[in-house]
């Protein structure tokens, strides 16, 4: 066989599995995009990255699945092309643009501000209250799983119980402290 004759075949194999893909991978690429024009260009970069490494296809194994995974990493470096960080040459360039106008750049303030952290401190406050208001045995559960964050089989060591107990106690114990908050107004019965 030629060289030739070679290259043909492989080309003739791969737009047979192409033309049996297409369908799918196009519909992978629109719920990637969410655009049909996307969507399209999508497909396209994937078939000729495909074809490029078209050698490394494994005979036998799924071509469709090897075709998403090409789209899928071939969608990442397209997310990563269009951010619109990266394609600034520095962070002084974003803040004087050649044209001169300053733009502003949005920095998100991820504190809490006084008013959830009081209704928050409130919330916490209640849940103590009312975890109080249990028997010692589903308070003590609740307590170390929840807020020591031992595992059941060392609440179960530190209660000299089987695991089984604590799983119980713990279930029982939260279901009580719900119904607790329900009666101090916290939430409603439709929250939980």
């Amino acid at each position: 066989m030629t060289v030739t004759s070679a290259l043909n075949l492989k080309q003739s194999e791969f737009e047979n599995m192409a033309a049996e893909t297409r369908r799918r991978a196009y519909s992978m690429a629109l719920q990637l995009t969410r655009n049909p024009s996307e969507a399209e260009d999508l497909v396209q970069e994937t078939y000729i990255k495909a074809w490029r490494a078209f050698d490394s296809y494994l005979p036998g194994r799924p071509f469709l699945n090897w075709i998403l995974r090409i789209m899928q990493r071939a969608y990442l470096d397209f997310r990563r092309r269009d951010n619109p960080v990266r394609k600034a040459e520095s962070l002084n360039s974003m803040l004087s643009p050649s044209d001169g106008e300053v733009q502003e750049i949005p920095i998100p303030d991820e504190r809490a501000n006084p008013a959830d952290e009081l209704e928050k401190s409130e919330l916490g406050a209640e849940i103590l209250a009312a975890l109080e208001e249990l028997p010692d045995v589903y308070r003590d559960a609740i307590r170390l799983c929840d807020l020591e964050r031992m595992s059941y089989s060392e609440i179960a060591e530190d209660q000299s119980t089987t695991v089984g107990t604590v799983r119980s106690r713990i279930h029982r114990g939260r279901k009580l402290l719900r119904d607790a908050l329900v009666r101090r107004g916290m939430f409603s019965a439709e929250e939980f």
